[in-house]
Parts: C-alpha cells; structure tokens; sequence
C-alpha cells in the first residue's frame, strides 16, 4: 500500500539507547535498541520495508546533543553507499532549542550532521 501511494516509512527513536532509558526509567521497562535491532536484523518492517522499495525516513524522538546519541543514529541511517541500498532516504532532527547552540553541542552536531552526508568523522 505504501509504495502503490509513493509513501515514505517513517520510524522514529533511533537515537535512543536502552542503557539510558533504564537509568532514566527504569518503571518503563523501554528497550528502544532491542526495537530497532529487532526491525533490521530480523528482516521485519524496515528490511520488508526496502525489499518492496519503499522508502525509509526516520527522526530523533527526544533531544539529542551527545556523540553517542549521534552515532547510533549514524549506525541505523547507513551510508548512501550501502550495497544493497538500505538506507534512510530522509533524517528529521526534532528538538530544536538553545541548548544545541552550546558550543560544544553545536560542535558535535556539526560533526554529526557531516557523517550525515558521509564524510568520515
């Protein structure tokens, strides 16, 4: 349905690890890793996703200013390059506030944002 449309999926939270959530809300019992591994590796609805041809976009879901927050979107975004092109074909980066324009907030986004377009950092 979605590629008869031209739709795009869009799958949030990449960004999020599971460490963080435990620490942050243990009550919720969240595995945000476990979910994103779980849709690629197990060939589920990202990889279904790909294999129709229906483009894949994806967002942050909660605010995001650290290296590692960056690199595990970098690491479920995949190169441009990807050899059987599973990649996402849009990024949203949502939470937009003053505190990314710390300095070193905005240097590390900065670098986020040249992996991105596939520069290596």
């Amino acid at each position: 349905m979605l590629k008869k449309h031209g739709a795009t999926l869009n799958f949030t939270c990449v960004e999020l690890r599971t460490l963080d959530q435990h620490v942050d809300f243990p009550e919720a019992m969240a595995d945000p890793e476990g979910l994103v591994w779980q849709l690629q590796s197990c060939y589920q609805v990202l990889n279904a996703s790909w294999d129709v041809s229906v483009p894949m976009a994806s967002e942050n879901a909660l605010p995001c200013y650290d290296r590692d927050g960056y690199n595990k979107i970098l690491d479920n975004a995949k190169p441009l390059s990807d050899p059987d092109g599973r990649h996402l074909s849009t990024f949203t980066y949502l939470r937009l506030n003053p505190v990314l324009m710390y300095t070193h907030n905005f240097k590390e986004f900065g670098r986020f944002v040249q992996g991105m377009h596939g520069k290596n950092i």
